[in-house]
């Protein structure tokens, strides 16, 4: 291969490494069957998970991802988000439901036999969740953790909704602390053990709800068909009273 060949090749693997990047870091935009959603803030591209046209699921990666946070000393995390939701022509939004799960790690060195100077682990991570839409609507959902080992699983839901346009601020924060266990045995050796914190959010999905609005000619008919019925009543009433 000769020396330009060489460059153009090398050049076209920077491009290709370039646009691969930018293609990562740019903003998800999910084309559902029912509307369009937009999360101009992601790093990671958000998942179309499922959609069957009245319910449409998404998985927060870029939410997750950042999400995530574990040390043998102080460390932190923190996440926002501004995400927009616009129905489809024919189409109301009527409803949705945000689930996570918190899963927490806390492994606090200890001395062996029973020797002062135990290490210390703690954590600390918050979710919330704010929507809001036309005519002042809004809804607001919060989730805190602390000290947690183990799994802490959460459902921010709303319904009997009936908008066109719905925008989401999502917002989170982990923090852990951890400190190593120290101790001195008779022989007067100083041993040390790190401790170890940990939290992470885990399938951060949203599902939105969804239902087409009747064309004019339905209310049309709907109105026609109730007119005749009460019409047949009103008859068949004026008829029980001749008798």
């Amino acid at each position: 291969m000769g020396p330009m060949n060489l460059i153009t090749l090398q050049l076209g693997a920077v491009a290709l490494a370039f646009a691969s990047a930018t293609a990562t870091a740019a903003p998800t935009v999910i084309e559902a069957k029912t509307f369009t959603f937009s999360n101009p803030d992601s790093q990671l591209a958000d998942v179309l998970v499922s959609d069957t046209g009245s319910a449409t699921t998404i998985r927060f990666s870029d939410f997750a991802s950042s999400m995530a946070v574990k040390s043998s000393e102080a460390d932190g995390t923190d996440y926002s988000g501004e995400m927009s939701f616009a129905a489809r022509s024919g189409y109301l939004i009527t409803g949705y439901s945000f689930s996570a799960t918190f899963a927490g790690t806390l492994d606090a060195a200890v001395p062996p036999g029973g020797l002062a100077g135990a290490g210390t682990a703690s954590n600390r991570g918050s979710v919330s969740l704010f929507a809001s839409g036309a005519d002042n609507w809004s809804r607001n959902g919060n989730r805190q953790v602390k000290l947690l080992n183990g799994n802490d699983a959460f459902v921010f839901n709303a319904g009997n909704i009936m908008l066109t346009q719905m925008s989401m601020s999502l917002n989170g924060s982990m923090t852990v602390f951890a400190t190593p266990a120290s101790w001195t045995t008779p022989d007067g050796v100083v041993h040390s053990q790190d401790s170890l914190a940990g939290l992470t959010l885990l399938n951060p999905t949203l599902t939105i709800y969804t239902s087409a609005v009747p064309e004019p000619e339905t209310y049309a008919m709907l109105a026609l068909g109730l007119a005749v019925i009460g019409l047949t009543r009103r008859r068949r009433q004026g008829r029980a009273a001749q008798a």
